[in-house]
């Protein structure tokens, strides 16, 4: 008995295709970076956000030139001092220290000066007190930031000036002369050349009146309330105005039809009479032609 042979269908092999196709459609959609990946994935955590390290150079340490400042003199060689001589008794105290005959010299009140204290104490040639300054670092600043150092120079600058300006001058003190008179104001009079007022009289003039905010408020609270007041009072004036045309327009259809049901029921009853004097006088062939009807007169 020979075995049946399968046959491979179709169906089979289009199924096959479309999953090859379907998977690395899907395996494309997950290697890009797309809202459709980030809804497949289940991790939704955070990005890690990129850090960059800048690496600042530390000021070398050197030695440096001691600067010259202090007493202005130059530093001299050391001048050789006089040689000891031994006592000839036995001291009981301690004798006091002679006299330098050296000269102060160098740039500062210790260099050069001897004493116990040379060599000792930093002087101003020391590299460990006059280290240089090495170049400023500081973090770069936003766009607000170089907004603001911008504004503060000019009005620290601003500020120099007019402080430089009005130099010795009180405040409160905003007067000039010209022609030998005085204009302007201070804190005690208003000076309008040989004519100076005392600044009481400004409080007796419409100057300093300022707005009350509750007020201001309230006016606008009533001009809201008015002008809404006005759009419903417009708005019903039209729903009157709408519902007075549709009742003249429903009386006028009203007239009309009972006008024509009017005219409608006259001819019938002319061509009543007109079919009965037809059945009593039978021997007359003409039938009499109904009277003429007047058109409806519509008001």
């Amino acid at each position: 008995m020979k075995k049946s042979e399968r046959r491979v269908d179709g169906s089979l092999l289009v199924s096959i295709a479309l999953h090859v196709v379907v998977g690395a459609a899907l395996l494309a959609i997950l290697s890009i970076p797309n809202p459709i990946r980030q809804w497949l994935t289940m991790n939704r955590a955070e990005p890690p956000k990129a850090e960059q390290v800048t690496y600042i150079a530390a000021p070398s340490v050197s030695s440096t030139k001691g600067q010259s400042g202090g007493d202005n003199i130059p530093i001299r060689g050391k001048v050789r001092s006089r040689p000891l001589v031994a006592p000839t008794t036995i001291p009981t105290v301690v004798p006091p220290p002679r006299a330098s005959n050296e000269p102060v010299s160098g740039s500062g009140p210790i260099v050069g000066a001897g004493g116990p204290g040379e060599g000792v104490t930093p002087s101003y040639g020391d590299p460990r007190v006059w280290a240089p300054t090495g170049p400023v670092y500081y973090a770069p600043k936003t766009q607000a930031e170089r907004l603001d150092s911008a504004i503060s120079l000019r009005v620290f600058a601003h500020n120099d000036s007019m402080a430089l300006y009005n130099g010795g001058r009180k405040p409160g003190d905003w007067t000039f002369e010209k022609n030998g008179e005085k204009y302007g104001m201070d804190s005690q009079k208003i000076y309008l050349g040989k004519l100076a007022l005392p600044t009481a009289l400004l409080a007796l003039l419409p100057l300093n009146v300022q707005g009350n905010p509750a007020r201001y408020q309230n006016d606008r609270m009533k001009e809201s309330q008015r002008q809404e007041i006005y759009l419903n009072a417009q708005r019903a004036m039209d729903n009157d105005e709408f519902k007075i045309a549709v009742k003249e327009i429903r009386q006028r259809k009203d007239r009309e039809h009972k006008a024509e049901l009017a005219a409608r029921h006259a001819q019938q009853q002319a061509e009543q009479q007109a079919e009965q004097q037809a059945q009593q006088d039978p021997s007359s062939g003409q039938q009499p032609s109904p009277p003429p009807q007047e058109p409806a007169q519509i008001p």
